[in-house]
């Protein structure tokens, strides 16, 4: 959907209304566009203070499914996921946005959320060399998989996990990730009769879904993909986070090339790793990992684990402060001064 089409076609502008029966939501500019449509910063017409991210998905005949109402249903079936305790929902629910609203016009339908800040793909790409700290990191990354627990919790797998599909929040939120764009997510669980989820037969063969660079090995291969799958991409976020350079496959597009990389590296840890002191507790992670099949239960405990573990042999603390927010601390301080 390109700013012509917005404007012309769907009226949607800087300026423009956009009313519903709650509120009257004002846009002001474009944040950016997906697969689904475009994403808006509005304000709220009574206070230009209060600001939301409203999404817009265009309506067209040919469209199988709603990606809006894919999010929707998401972020209502996590909100009632529990945890193994039944007193975990906050430990996921925080690091999804809420809706505020939603709505549809004559040739479209919109839906507000919660505003956040920037992605961790613009942060990284912010830094001098281009990674996190090894602290950030790994506390960083330690949020992303609570949030894929959460995911998978609920009966859903994501299916394009990457930096740019995560973002910090706004203002006091800096030290909160969000997981974002559930345009390609998919239930790996279904409702049976007695009103319990359990797992759905795996289809013969899958056409490619994600972004080659953190794609699991059995997305290369067309395999019906689920929790682990996701948690397979959550690793290769990790080390995109983390090691110099980047990915050793991060310049390569072809998906046959990309694998190929994929599984070789598994056997090269200066390769894959780069020096990085906690190279042992990564590897064990990704070896697990491996050993998963689609219907396996994934030890999220583990993988924690792992990351306090690396922490540990790294010297670091995961809870600290995040590289971006010592870059404002020491801005607030020289403008102090």
């Amino acid at each position: 959907m390109s700013d012509e089409d917005l404007e012309d076609e769907l009226g949607i502008k800087p300026g423009a209304p956009i009313d519903s029966s709650k509120a009257v939501y004002i846009i002001d500019h474009m944040l950016g566009e997906g697969g689904f449509g475009a994403v808006f910063l509005v304000h709220d017409e009574k206070n230009k203070d209060v600001q939301f991210a409203l999404k817009v998905e265009k309506k067209l005949d040919t469209r199988r499914h709603s990606k809006l109402k894919m999010e929707i249903a998401i972020l209502k079936a996590v909100k009632e996921f529990k945890g193994k305790s039944g007193k975990d929902n906050d430990r996921f629910m925080r690091h999804f946005t809420d809706i505020v609203d939603r709505g549809k016009k004559e040739k479209y339908f919109f839906l507000v959320m919660q505003l956040v800040g920037k992605s961790l793909a613009d942060l990284k790409a912010a830094r001098t060399d281009k990674i996190f700290s090894i602290g950030t990191g790994l506390g960083v990354a330690h949020q992303c998989l609570e949030a894929v627990e959460g995911l998978h919790g609920a009966g859903y797998i994501h299916r394009d996990l990457k930096p740019a599909n995560y973002a910090i929040g706004p203002q006091k939120l800096t030290h909160t990730v969000y997981i974002l764009d559930f345009g390609i997510a998919r239930m790996f669980k279904k409702v049976n009769e007695n009103g319990e989820l359990e797992l759905k037969t795996p289809r013969q063969v899958v056409g490619f879904k994600g972004t080659v660079r953190f794609a699991s090995l059995a997305c290369h291969r067309n395999l019906e993909m689920g929790p682990k799958d996701d948690c397979e991409s959550w690793f290769y976020l990790l080390l995109d986070l983390v090691v110099l350079n980047g990915l050793p496959w991060r310049k390569e597009s072809d998906k046959k090339v990309v694998a190929k990389l994929k599984e070789d590296s598994r056997h090269k840890k200066e390769v894959l790793y780069n020096k990085l002191k906690c190279a042992d507790e990564l590897a064990a992670t990704i070896k697990y990992l491996d050993g998963l099949l689609y219907a396996d239960t994934v030890d999220y405990e583990f993988l924690y684990n792992q990351l306090k573990e690396a922490a540990k042999k790294s010297g670091v603390d995961m809870d600290a402060q995040y590289d971006w927010e010592e870059g404002d601390k020491k801005s607030t301080m020289k403008s102090a001064m």
